[in-house]
């Protein structure tokens, strides 16, 4: 049995297992809506700071359904991604435990009903997204408890799609009171795929709200710019930045950038791919995500739940890898995320770096990182320095963060193969369509985009 029950409001715990209430699991010859009217009656119950309308459930019936053959193989790491899921999205104060094989009970502490309607359908609809590439919103169902007029338990089902159109026909201010808070604020035409990490704002920390954005990068050898590279927002970064480097914290909101990121970058390939939409993506991941045994087991369990038809277009980009890395702990992170893409990579913030041994562990590209507060002339040295380096033992260089045209040029003279910056594209919330250029093209659209951000222009 799987539990997350922190205190309620006033300290004590909304649902427990000490005795007075039966193991959470349905029994045999019961139906899972009898089995749930009757556990909601006991919450109801003996909890008085649990109110009606806040006992929830949720199932992966149809996610197993569809999978079909493969949930034997994948049902469990269907629950990881499921619990990871809802960790995320609920207040400390809420209340979730698995119930039977299939299904999640969830006790908010103060969202109304709509709401809570709402945030657990929104998981749902993430995880039919994230497993099956779709989500049909009219069979994505929530099943709520309330209390009929005779004092009994009864059940409310509500489906996503009339809980969103509910929510978009109310006038502005009803269908934000209806909505989580993260999702009042999203206009209606985007209100139906609103991220699963998006809480309510009083209840959340900049750690745990990342948002990814998807850079363009331009292959130098075939004028194109068909790949995108996974960054973090100027918010998010700083707020990494600010936080000490040895504190705890810090891992854990760089540990949630990295699965965040990873959840985004397949759900919109998956979306994309399903409209015949082809480019090619990387996904950077943290060395402390990997180092940690703990990190390392979620990460791959998320990793496996990746399509295989896109395994083909996708790369990892290491970030943060330690000076002095091992030979062998490197070729172990290296061999554990090559199941699942096409290639690994390493990003580097400065000039300092074991090249032979990257190469070695299976390492197909290094990049460098430009830090646009630095002066041009040393920013041209570093790249003029790094570029050959890759090359010389069988790898490709490429930079991120070319602003200028002087920038852009001595990069592509010092041999880099892909380059990423202003220069190239701005950073866009969705991948762009495959677009053929030639630098002198680049330098126009990067004038065009200069001249558009001016008051005048």
């Amino acid at each position: 049995m799987v539990m997350h029950h922190p205190s309620g409001p006033d300290g004590t715990i909304p649902e427990r297992d000490d005795g007075a209430m039966p193991s959470p699991a349905p029994t045999p010859g019961q139906s899972i809506d009898e089995s749930f009217k009757e556990r909601a009656r006991q919450i109801l119950t003996h909890n008085q700071t649990v109110t009606a309308g806040s006992v929830h459930l949720i199932g992966l019936d149809e996610i197993r359904q569809e999978l079909g053959d493969r949930w034997g193989s994948v049902n469990e790491r269907v629950h990881v991604y499921t619990e990871r899921m809802l960790k995320k999205v609920l207040s400390p104060r809420d209340v979730w435990f698995r119930y039977g094989e299939n299904h999640y009970i969830i006790v908010f502490a103060q969202a109304d009903r709509k709401s809570a309607q709402l945030t657990c359908s929104k998981v749902m609809e993430s995880l039919h997204q994230a497993l099956l590439g779709h989500a049909d919103t009219r069979r994505i169902t929530v099943k709520t408890a309330v209390v009929d007029v005779g004092g009994g338990v009864a059940l409310d089902t509500a489906r996503l799609a009339d809980l969103l159109k509910d929510a978009v026909h109310k006038p502005e201010g009803a269908a934000a009171a209806s909505l989580p808070p993260a999702y009042g604020a999203i206009p209606a035409a985007e209100a139906r795929r609103p991220h699963w990490t998006e809480m309510p704002a009083d209840t959340i920390t900049p750690q745990h709200r990342p948002k990814v954005l998807f850079r363009p990068v331009f292959d130098v050898k075939h004028k194109v710019v068909s790949t995108y590279c996974c960054r973090t927002d100027a918010d998010t970064a700083r707020y990494l930045n600010l936080m000490d480097s040895f504190d705890p914290e810090r891992e854990e909101a760089v540990f949630d950038l990295d699965m965040e990121t990873l959840s985004l970058a397949v759900s919109t390939y998956n979306e994309l791919y399903a409209n015949k939409f082809r480019y090619a993506q990387t996904i950077p991941v943290h060395f402390g995500t990997l180092a940690s045994s703990r990190r390392r087991r979620e990460y791959i369990q998320a990793c496996r739940m990746i399509p295989r038809v896109l395994m083909p277009f996708l790369a990892f980009e290491l970030d943060g890898l330690p000076a002095g890395v091992p030979y062998g702990r490197l070729a172990e992170i290296v061999a554990m995320l090559r199941p699942f893409a096409r290639a690994a990579m390493v990003i580097l913030n400065d000039d300092a770096g074991d090249l032979s041994v990257y190469a070695t562990a299976g390492v197909k590209g290094v990049g460098l990182r430009l830090d646009g507060r630095e002066d041009e002339p040393h920013i041209l040295e570093r790249v003029q320095t790094f570029c050959p380096g890759p090359r010389k033992f069988g790898m490709f260089a490429y930079v991120d963060g070319v602003r200028n045209p002087v920038e852009l040029e001595a990069a592509e003279a010092a041999g880099a193969a892909y380059l990423s910056g202003p220069i190239v594209g701005e950073d866009s919330e969705v991948p762009e369509h495959m677009k053929r250029c030639t630098e002198r093209q680049l330098l126009q659209r990067s004038r065009r985009r200069r001249h558009h951000d001016t008051p005048w222009g």
